[in-house]
């Protein structure tokens, strides 16, 4: 039995920075000349995506986990396995399939650490019904799931498998896709079988006609503002807000992975909501603080000290 299994993406994650890049939030763009040649002052290649980031952020704050994901038969695949294995994660229901290429990310980070970031998503994005394991999902204390690129009979069955399930919880940060068939009514959202839910301010925004019904049939909805914190809303009627506290941005890939697992794990420990905000808080707060959504991720020794947690 598992505390988590976490459902999602599992990719090769590129870092480039450059201080000859520069990128704003307005639509402007810096354009390059064909022939330029850029001098990088930052290079680093990383394993990440959702499945992965929460994965290992989960292990690393002490609970049993087990990452559903799907890679290519390859050396990227190779890689990422290592890392899993090296963090204790547990890779039994991991998917590779020799035909497909595992998928991957090249991020362009400008000066002022703002960053484009060209996306294969390959095999991460192939995750299919069979894939999925009902029997473990049964046994399992929780579900994280992520972005599967909106494979609609996956998320059905997973949905299915978890209603007929309940001692399982499930928390769930959908990507833009799976936004999007909420909003085309693909699901009755009373039926799907959401503990938690995480968006960030702008994927909010995007769902606003479903506000009121996601905020009455979700417990937990979490938004999240980047560095400006975020809020909590439970049962549609309380709500906590709470500030971020990065002291050193790098890069903020990841971040919304490294909150929400600290949250859901702070409250697999038994832990009240405010004591979840600051697990996430804390360690997203690192996480910006390096490249890549893994290498600042807190172990759980860590994260007590930091929020002053008592076991």
């Amino acid at each position: 039995m598992y505390d988590i299994i976490s459902i999602g993406s599992s990719l090769l994650d590129i870092f480039v920075k450059s201080d000859d890049l520069e990128a704003d939030r307005d639509g402007e763009r810096q354009i390059l000349t064909y022939g330029d040649k850029l001098e990088l002052s930052d290079f680093h290649i990383f394993t990440g995506g959702g499945a992965s980031n929460t994965s290992v952020a989960f292990a690393r704050l002490g609970l049993h986990v087990a990452v559903i994901s799907e890679t290519g038969h390859d050396e990227f695949a190779g890689l990422i396995t290592a890392d899993f294995q090296k963090e204790g994660v547990a890779t039994n229901l991991l998917i590779q399939e020799k035909l497909e290429r595992t998928g991957g990310s090249v991020a362009l980070v400008a000066k002022n650490s703002e960053r484009v970031i060209l996306v294969h998503r390959g095999a991460a994005s192939m995750l299919d019904p069979f894939d999925i394991p009902a029997f473990w999902l049964a046994k399992s204390r929780f579900v994280h799931l992520s972005s599967i690129g909106g494979r609609l009979a996956t998320l059905q069955k997973i949905f299915k498998t978890l209603n007929n399930n309940q001692e399982t919880k499930m928390s769930w940060n959908p990507g833009n896709k799976e936004l999007n068939l909420l909003l085309q009514e693909k699901f009755e959202i009373s039926e799907i079988p959401c503990e938690i839910f995480f968006v960030n301010q702008e994927e909010w925004a995007l769902i606003e006609p479903l506000h009121e019904e996601i905020l009455l049939n979700f417990p937990q909805v979490i938004i999240t503002k980047g560095e400006r914190g975020g809020e909590v809303h439970l049962f549609g009627r309380k709500k906590y807000e709470f500030e971020g506290e990065a002291e050193t941005l790098v890069d903020s890939t990841g971040a919304g992975d490294a909150f929400a697992a600290a949250y859901v794990a702070a409250q697999i420990y038994g832990h009240d909501v405010p004591t979840a905000i600051a697990w996430g808080v804390k360690n997203a707060g690192n996480v910006v603080a390096y490249f890549g959504g893994k290498m600042g991720l807190l172990r759980k020794s860590q994260i007590l000290e930091l929020t002053k947690t008592k076991e």
